[in-house]
């Protein structure tokens, strides 16, 4: 029994939350400094862009890097990393400049040398507490999607100064599940990340064509919503028969933890495409493009509950879109999820109607109709008066103008 916790135990901390642990209860003490080290040439910045996590999770600051650098053409923007490896993958990703704090230590000693003003997070790491510690800096949550999983009304908002939000849905989740959250907290910017300029990446293709892109299975049940172990290849199956060009966007977390039921499914798809590929099927399994240009080449999105859906349908109202419901649960969708309350359409009783479903999608005005009433329930009634990036930057300057107005008084 010893001999198999051991084993299990070793397992554990050689896994990506095993080295996340090692790293948070492990960089305290002077004796753990390895300094500061710079990659752009300054460490100085009125704003922090916070990332403490591996090069798995970089996806989550990467959406963001954009609106992080239009906001450094009105004030100074740094991006503080506590990882050595997320480090070195990010200068590739932008110009901004970068810092590295790997320990606690390193991370108070840059704090104690820099007069930071405001820091933003992008997710809910651990280690964006050791961050959250200095009391000088305003602490903005932002997230890296606007989704109703419930990952997304996590009880460690409370901590933060501020947290920006894509609009009202995101507001009325937090103010229903977080008991006593301060409303006044809350600021809705509408996207950011979605203000950019996306194009065509996919060869040309006669055929409509289908992206899939289900989620991974999440922490744990409560938050698991993908598809893919449960009616991902018939999902796959059906398409293959109705003619369309299907792109496979699997989750980049998907495989994180180990062998799986939603592992061995994401390879059966990946298998049944590979194999419709050598008879000259011209379907994709698309893993390094952005999701946001391979939206422009979808006619039509299959997703899970996940921000991946109201990405597409904030960029693409017109284009036909479906969710899944893994449970075949209605009652609880419609408690959990009001997009999916509406448009999840595919359960494991349905799927077998895909090409149908898809029809209705694409062509049918009421599916229109429900997709332009929830995008402004998700993302506000204004979307056109000003760019979601123009929010974030004038609300980025109210708090810290707040916060000095606040010390002088």
């Amino acid at each position: 029994m010893k001999a198999q916790f051991r084993r299990a135990a070793r397992a554990f901390l050689d896994s990506s939350a095993g080295s996340s642990l090692k790293s948070l209860v492990g960089d305290s003490g002077p004796a753990r400094r390895k300094g500061i080290v710079l990659s752009g040439g300054t460490k100085k910045g009125d704003v922090i862009a916070y990332f403490a996590d591996s090069p798995d999770k970089l996806y989550q600051l990467e959406q963001w890097l954009p609106a992080f650098e239009e906001l450094n053409r009105h004030r100074p923007v740094v991006v503080v990393m506590r990882n050595a490896s997320s480090f070195a993958a990010a200068q590739k990703l932008t110009d901004l400049p970068l810092v590295l704090a790997e320990t606690q230590p390193d991370l108070i000693d840059l704090y104690s040398e820099v007069d930071y003003k405001l820091a933003i997070y992008v997710n809910n790491s651990m280690r964006n507490f050791q961050s959250m510690a200095d009391p000088s800096i305003i602490h903005v949550h932002v997230d890296h999607g606007e989704s109703d999983k419930t990952s997304s009304i996590s009880n460690q908002l409370k901590a933060y100064d501020k947290v920006f939000v894509a609009g009202p849905a995101a507001e009325e989740r937090c103010l229903q599940a977080l008991w006593r959250f301060d409303r006044r907290k809350l600021q809705s910017i509408g996207r950011p990340p979605l203000d950019g300029a996306f194009q065509s990446v996919l060869p040309p293709d006669d055929r409509q064509t289908v992206l899939y892109a289900p989620t991974w299975q999440g922490e744990n049940e409560a938050n698991n919503f993908t598809s893919v172990d449960v009616f991902g290849r018939k999902i796959i199956r059906q398409l293959l028969r109705a003619g369309v060009r299907i792109v496979y966007r699997p989750h980049p977390r998907m495989v994180e933890l180990g062998v799986s039921e939603v592992q061995q499914a994401d390879e059966e798809i990946r298998a049944l495409l590979a194999h419709s590929a050598k008879q000259g099927g011209g379907h994709l399994i698309a893993t390094d493009q952005n999701l946001f240009d391979l939206f422009v080449d979808a006619d039509i999105l299959i997703t899970d509950v996940s921000s991946v859906g109201l990405d597409f349908l904030y960029l693409h109202t017109d284009k036909g879109l479906l969710l899944t419901d893994r449970h075949d649960d209605e009652v609880r969708m419609r408690a959990s999820s009001p997009i999916g309350a509406e448009l999840a359409r595919i359960t494991i009783r349905t799927v077998k109607d895909l090409p149908r479903l898809l029809e209705e999608a694409r062509t049918n005005e009421s599916a229109l109709t429900m997709r332009t009433r929830l995008k402004s329930y998700y993302f506000g009634e204004h979307l056109g008066e000003m760019s979601s990036t123009d929010k974030f930057i004038r609300v980025v300057d109210a708090a810290i103008s707040e916060r000095a107005e606040g010390r002088e008084t």
